[in-house]
């Protein structure tokens, strides 16, 4: 059993054999900050406040480490156990300060196509149950056949007892073609969350909103917040502009939603891009955020929030940190396979 002390808050947690160090934090009601949880997107690396023995850590084999984390200065949290005693400087999210991760026995309450695809599928909760969670983060489900993947919550909270997930088909996985062809209305699943630490920032900067493909479940459910905010206190939110890309125009499953709220909301813009054009295509072309890059040429005021394939978040990134000014802390992001 290891100690770990988290600095500037000086909380601690003990991490056990065979515990990332993620897991014990998070087991232990400390949350620090997080995306995925296997390794791809790296918000979760953090810095060492003095460098130890490389072998004092130890990782899955095969996963690519930065030089960092080799030479024992950083560490990438989710997948990290250690058998010694460590010090990190990690900043925790307050803002997340009262939700609690759960496991949590769910039904299927309802399951249909949005497009060819894509299908919506809908939870129900116990009876009596409370779960809490921020709008743009994701459960982990478990499905009867024991396989389990990580989706995000589509609406900014529960609703009428359930969560709402959008889950893609990939033909040659074994999760969603299960999902798609098996899985049934009654049938059981099982859910833990909430994950992620991709959420709205509280802050007064205009924000710009990208999502790619079924990317744009947690952007729907911060689209609800905001929505929600602005009712509670009857006054125009801060500008938002939403850029979803897909391949075509199928892939924007719920594009009339969206059109629905740019005409209703006079803080809200909807930018709708396909990458694969067409002669019946009116709109944009192109990759999503180059789009973003066609319609401004300073983003230092802006705050961006990202979800989708991790070629579309990391080349995101780069492009609008390096070439429109955008501040590194002011994008968001949430990356999924």
């Amino acid at each position: 059993m290891s100690m770990i002390t988290v600095n500037p808050s000086g909380k601690f947690f003990e991490s056990i054999a065979g515990e990332s160090i993620l897991d014990a934090a998070l087991r232990s009601g400390i949350m620090l900050k997080h995306g995925c949880r296997d390794g791809r997107c790296g918000d979760c690396r953090t810095s060492l406040e003095t460098p130890i023995s490389p072998t004092a850590i130890s990782y899955p084999t095969g996963l690519q480490l930065q030089a960092s984390d080799l030479a024992g200065e950083t560490i990438l949290c989710c997948q990290a156990q250690t058998n010694q005693d460590l010090v990190l400087t990690a900043p925790e999210v307050t803002e997340l300060d009262g939700i609690s991760i759960q496991k949590l026995v769910s039904r299927v309450l309802n399951k249909y196509l949005v497009s060819s695809d894509v299908v919506l599928l809908k939870l129900m909760l116990a009876p009596g149950s409370e779960f809490p969670y921020r709008a743009g983060q994701y459960v982990d489900i478990t499905l009867p056949n024991s396989v389990t993947r990580s989706y995000s919550m589509a609406t900014r909270h529960v609703e009428d007892n359930a969560i709402e997930l959008h889950i893609r088909l990939k033909p040659d996985g074994v999760g969603t073609p299960y999902i798609f062809n098996e899985l049934a209305q009654r049938k059981m699943v099982t859910i833990e969350g909430p994950y992620g630490s991709f959420y709205l920032r509280k802050t007064q900067a205009s924000i710009i909103l990208l999502a790619s493909g079924t990317g744009f479940a947690p952007i729907k459910a911060i689209i609800e917040q905001l929505i929600e905010e602005q009712k509670i206190v009857n006054s125009t939110t801060r500008p938002v502009r939403l850029y979803w890309g897909g391949r075509s125009a199928e892939d924007l499953y719920m594009s009339t939603l969206c059109e629905q709220w740019s005409n209703d909301l006079s803080w809200f813009d909807y930018v709708p891009v396909v990458s694969e054009k067409t002669e019946n295509w009116p709109g944009r072309t192109g990759f999503v955020h180059h789009v973003i890059m066609e319609d401004f040429a300073d983003l230092s005021l802006y705050e961006v929030y990202a979800c989708g394939a991790p070629i579309v978040i990391e080349s995101a990134r780069h492009d609008l940190v390096k070439e429109r000014q955008l501040l590194l802390d002011s994008f968001y992001s949430d990356t999924f396979l």
